[in-house]
């Protein structure tokens, strides 16, 4: 069995008694120099993580071997952009407790003494910068790591003309902490070391001066419904074509404030306009292929969408870093369709998307829905024709016949 145990800050006046009883009935201890230091009373055996990842599900492996009760130490929270969906993946038969801690963008809006509940999080640890949002319509709260330091989170906004409020909290909960609040202007020129931060970006957005040299950022294009195929960027990359993609988000009932995870996104089509329909909300774009993630990265640019939010990876892998979600569109599912429905953190009465293009998927598709217990099942198939034109006449393009299968999520009884 494996804990996965968050440590919070990692000083031990935040670590919560119950974590040090967890820790008295682990047999292996598994964690980084800090998080190991905060139990030193351990009898069992330590291993200290290094930076490589590899090496490190390496000692877990040799750990678990030994049937072996493993207690994995990890900084901040285990569900929150953390080790946990790795350690899920790496070990699918293995039974995996978790056991929460605060997280530094907890403790950060504590700090600011802001609620959280509306708030945008966002990652750019490993990450491209281009995953921050470019309209800061709600506070934002930002991880930061490796090369990408808050001075460059801010270099990013003031380059593109803009001058947001920003909260930096640094070595939160220790000694040496550092907690500011300023503008990106003067953040990007900050000589501070920033390297253990977490920020917020506050909401109101100034323009820069007219005596900056950079232009002036372009307004936000207003999100449209059925836009045109060609409008978008897609390489080699499947779309879903503008006809099937209206009555997909007729379908999926998209709210103003919903959440939504567009499954197998592709070049993001579907999310960028269901980014546009959930305006208050958050669209979780989750794709595989590193060329569509590329284009989806160049797409939410393309159309300035500020509320979506590319992970990387296969579902239901990544499952651990979404919240729960009202909204779920499945575009593609790499022949795990019943693990995804299972797993998918759909809120109950959430609803629920797929679209095929065979009879087989589909078949499985109504299979698995009934079988987990989802209601209002659905099923259409359409089929559009286009009309292009031919010197003076108009002969028909059929497109490909797609089945849009719809649901909702039951309440488990």
């Amino acid at each position: 069995m494996i804990q996965v145990i968050g440590i919070g800050p990692g000083r031990p006046e935040w670590v919560p008694p119950v974590v040090y009883e967890l820790v008295k009935h682990c047999d292996v201890l598994i964690g980084g120099s800090r998080a190991l230091k905060l139990f030193p009373d351990f009898s069992g055996n330590r291993h200290c993580l290094s930076g490589d990842l590899k090496s490190s599900l390496s000692v877990i492996t040799e750990a678990l071997s030994g049937k072996n009760m493993v207690g994995v130490l990890v900084s901040g929270d285990p569900g929150f952009f953390s080790f946990l969906p790795r350690l899920k993946k790496e070990f699918p038969e293995e039974q995996i407790e978790v056991y929460p801690g605060i997280s530094s963008l907890q403790f950060a809006f504590a700090r600011a003494g802001l609620p959280w509940q509306e708030a945008t999080f966002v990652s750019v640890h490993g990450r491209e910068l281009a995953v921050l949002p470019d309209i800061i319509t709600r506070p934002t709260g930002v991880l930061t790591g490796g090369d990408n330091t808050p001075q460059k989170v801010a270099q990013f906004y003031w380059q593109k003309g803009c001058n947001p409020d920003i909260s930096v909290g640094n070595s939160l909960g220790y000694p040496e902490e550092i907690w500011l609040t300023t503008d990106a202007e003067h953040l990007a020129q900050e000589k501070a070391l920033l390297k253990n931060a977490t920020m917020i970006l506050h909401p109101t957005l100034s323009l820069k001066t007219e005596a900056h040299s950079a232009p002036e950022a372009e307004p936000a294009r207003e999100c449209r419904f059925g836009i045109p195929d060609q409008e978008f960027l897609r390489g080699k990359v499947p779309m879903t074509k503008a006809e099937v993609r209206v009555q997909v988000l007729a379908k999926a009932q998209i709210s103003r404030s919903d959440s939504v995870a567009d499954i197998g996104a592709g070049t993001g089509s579907i999310s960028i306009e269901a980014a546009g329909l959930a305006s208050q909300g958050t669209v979780y774009a989750i794709e595989h292929n590193p060329e569509a993630q590329a284009l989806i990265l160049e797409n939410q640019r393309k159309f300035k969408v500020s509320n979506l939010q590319l992970i990387s990876g296969s579902a239901p892998d990544v499952f651990g870093e979404l919240p729960p979600v009202n909204v779920c569109i499945i575009g593609g599912s790499n022949g795990r369709l019943e693990d995804i429905l299972a797993k998918v953190p759909l809120l109950a009465g959430g609803r629920i998307v797929i679209t095929a293009v065979t009879l087989e998927t589909i078949a499985q598709s109504l299979k698995f829905l009934s079988e987990l217990n989802y209601q209002d099942i659905d099923v259409v198939s359409i089929q559009a024709v286009r009309w292009q034109p031919v010197q003076t006449l108009h002969m028909a393009q059929a497109l490909n016949p797609v089945f849009i299968l719809s649901a909702r999520k039951g309440v488990i009884s």
